[in-house]
């Protein structure tokens, strides 16, 4: 039995007049403009997926690819026995964002500014494992024993000067978003579990906005994860909101 907790919300921020953002839990999506934090405790003989796509801002449509995208790994995710089922869904969504544009190309619409794209970040929990998987730079955080580690790779280009890694919003890698498509390469870490353990899954436009610092303070200040989500997202409305927040914190239970 998998059996999991599950505090999410999503939210268009302070700036952007729509959500473009999509989050889903076990089959059950959300992308409403203003959310609240909604807890939601899952158990399941079969695997659990939890998601976050971030669809591209400025290209066509990134509300709807992130809740295509969405919609076509969730449709397959009980069937997420192996990563390998878990990729092969993701490379689904990818196609279908494509199809999705050549139909628009082909219907006589006036041009959209830009292919259609979003990025993906996927936690799926079966057993006593999880498997995180990722295109672009929505991220998936692990806290354990006090100490958090981000288990997803940020599709980012290398920084152009020594020092710190700066966040540009650019990214070298997504689901769609492209007028000619490339293949992608999704990332995959798969690890054990323990009862306690906490995932965050995150857009960027929590961690663009938020220092990890701030992130680490909220998640391991030991409060209830509802109130955790709604710090998380106080303190990234409150430094600006300048993009869609949307964050999934991801519990295991005994």
């Amino acid at each position: 039995m998998n059996r999991v907790e599950v505090v999410g919300v999503t939210h268009r921020g302070r700036v952007r007049p729509a959500n473009e953002d999509t989050i889903a839990v076990a089959g059950f999506l959300s992308a409403v403009p203003e959310g609240e934090p909604v807890r939601l405790t899952v158990s399941s003989t079969r695997p659990v997926t939890c998601l976050v796509a971030d669809g591209l801002g400025g290209h066509a449509d990134g509300a709807r690819a992130s809740r295509l995208a969405a919609q076509v790994i969730v449709d397959a995710s009980p069937t997420f026995a192996d990563s390998a089922a878990i990729v092969a869904a993701v490379h689904r969504a990818d196609a279908d964002l494509y199809a999705d544009t050549d139909l628009h190309a082909g219907s006589g619409q006036p041009p959209s500014p830009g292919a259609m794209g979003t990025t993906v970040v996927l936690l799926t929990v079966s057993g006593e494992n999880a498997t995180c998987v990722n295109v672009g730079d929505s991220r998936c955080y692990l806290l354990r024993d006090g100490l958090l580690v981000q288990l997803s790779q940020d599709d980012s280009p290398p920084p152009s000067v020594p020092g710190p890694a700066v966040r540009t919003g650019r990214v070298t890698q997504t689901l769609g978003g492209r007028l000619t498509r490339v293949p992608i390469h999704p990332h995959v870490q798969r690890l054990a579990t323990v009862a306690g353990d906490r995932f965050l899954l995150c857009s960027d436009g929590l961690t663009d906005y938020l220092p990890l610092d701030d992130v680490e303070t909220c998640l391991t200040g030991g409060g209830r994860p509802d109130d955790v989500v709604r710090d998380l997202l106080r303190r990234t409305l409150d430094a600006g909101g300048g993009d869609n927040v949307s964050a999934l914190l991801v519990t295991i239970l005994e």
